[in-house]
């Protein structure tokens, strides 16, 4: 049986799904910018020419958000998913 959807990075989908329910789960009043920036991560995952620098460059984008905004990445569960997507492609 053929994948409905071929072209999605289905496990890099799973990381960036991981870290939003994290996020989520802290109530935080700037949720709205991190969404902001899984989007974009989500978009290029689901693209057929995916770009694996872009995903990197967007990755360390939410890593260095999430590091000004105080959040411990360890203690939210974040920190293994965000480095698969900061490592995406290497």
């Amino acid at each position: 049986m053929q994948d409905d959807f071929p072209d999605f990075d289905s496990a890099g989908l799973r990381k960036v799904s991981q870290i939003d329910r994290a996020i989520k789960k802290l109530h935080r009043d700037d949720h709205g910018a991190f969404v902001a920036i899984l989007n974009a991560l989500e978009f290029h995952l689901e693209m057929l020419s995916r770009d694996s620098e872009t995903i990197r460059l967007l990755a360390r984008a939410l890593q260095a958000f999430i590091n000004s905004r105080g959040i411990d990445p360890k203690a939210t569960g974040i920190d293994k998913p965000l480095l698969s997507l900061t490592q995406y492609g290497s």
